[in-house]
């Protein structure tokens, strides 16, 4: 498929799309800032190239998985993308996951910027794509910014979107150029061994209530420490690794049935377990299953 061209940005909100349109409350470079929420699978981004822009994108739920100019991008909640212009990119051919995503365009001026902000958008446009760790203060501006009741469109609104979302991009510029020189652990090192008791235990059901006794901590602090290290919550984490789980068998065992894959991984019914799986994948189980072989002669 042909990519498609444009500097255009599309605007339109919808129930799971929240857009501000920040270049027309005068605030360029910066140009639009968004949020997906997919309550379910939706179809692949086709692909895009732009001229002048630069997108940045940041799963919050789920990975993504990106394909910049012919190669595959994985970008992992907790980490952003960023698309310069000139590259084509694109969410590949696969269905996009139910999940959440933000996502930042920026416009690149001149090329000799004067300011703090016009010179982080020149390091982002100057390419080449790159994914790194996002910062938490990061994710605490944008949501502040989504946050901002858009029915006041006067200039101490603008002046707030503008300094949130300028103190965004410089927090990227930081993290990114700092990426390499870090020894910080990743948040999920904290969380490790019960990552580890969730992967050995995939095949039993599976509660907060339940992860926070085998964490040894509280339900209420379990949830944020979780939250926090994962960038999602546990019951949709443990649904997440048990639908990969169930994805992987039906790819390649064409003899495991639908009902066999659900109840192997917890799941109360076979009718439960499919209206989850297509919720997340945008497909029926039964459709990843290969067609059996016929026996050799």
């Amino acid at each position: 498929m042909a990519a498609i061209t444009s500097d255009r940005i599309d605007l339109a909100v919808t129930p799971e799309r929240v857009v501000l349109d920040l270049a027309g409350r005068g605030l360029a470079p910066l140009m639009a800032l968004g949020r997906y929420r997919y309550l379910h699978a939706n179809e692949p981004l086709p692909p895009f190239r732009h001229a002048s822009l630069v997108v940045l994108a940041a799963p919050r739920r789920g990975p993504v998985a990106f394909e910049v100019d012919g190669r595959p991008r994985a970008v992992s909640p907790g980490q952003v993308i960023c698309l310069p212009p000139g590259c084509t990119y694109s969410t590949g051919r696969d269905i996009q996951p139910r999940g959440e995503l933000f996502w930042l365009i920026l416009k690149a001026v001149g090329k000799r910027p004067k300011d703090a902000l016009s010179k982080a958008i020149a390091l982002f446009a100057a390419g080449p794509s790159d994914v790194w760790e996002m910062p938490t203060a990061v994710v605490a501006d944008l949501d502040r910014a989504l946050g901002i009741d858009q029915e006041h469109d006067d200039w101490i609104t603008g002046g707030q979107l503008q300094h949130m979302v300028s103190a965004a991009v410089l927090g990227l510029a930081r993290a990114r150029a700092q990426r390499h020189t870090s020894a910080q652990p990743a948040p999920q090192d904290g969380l490790a061994p019960i990552l580890e008791w969730i992967e050995a235990h995939l095949t039993e059901p599976l509660d907060a209530a339940g992860l926070s006794a085998a964490a040894g901590l509280s339900p209420s602090r379990f949830y944020e420490v979780f939250r926090q290290a994962t960038w999602t919550t546990p019951k949709d984490y443990v649904l997440r690794r048990k639908l990969e789980r169930a994805l992987e068998r039906l790819a390649t065992d064409p003899q495991a049935t639908v009902t066999e894959v659900a109840h192997a991984l917890g799941f109360s019914s076979s009718q439960y377990f499919a209206t989850v799986f297509r919720r997340y994948h945008g497909t029926s189980p039964s459709r990843i299953r290969p067609a059996a072989q016929p026996p050799a002669r």
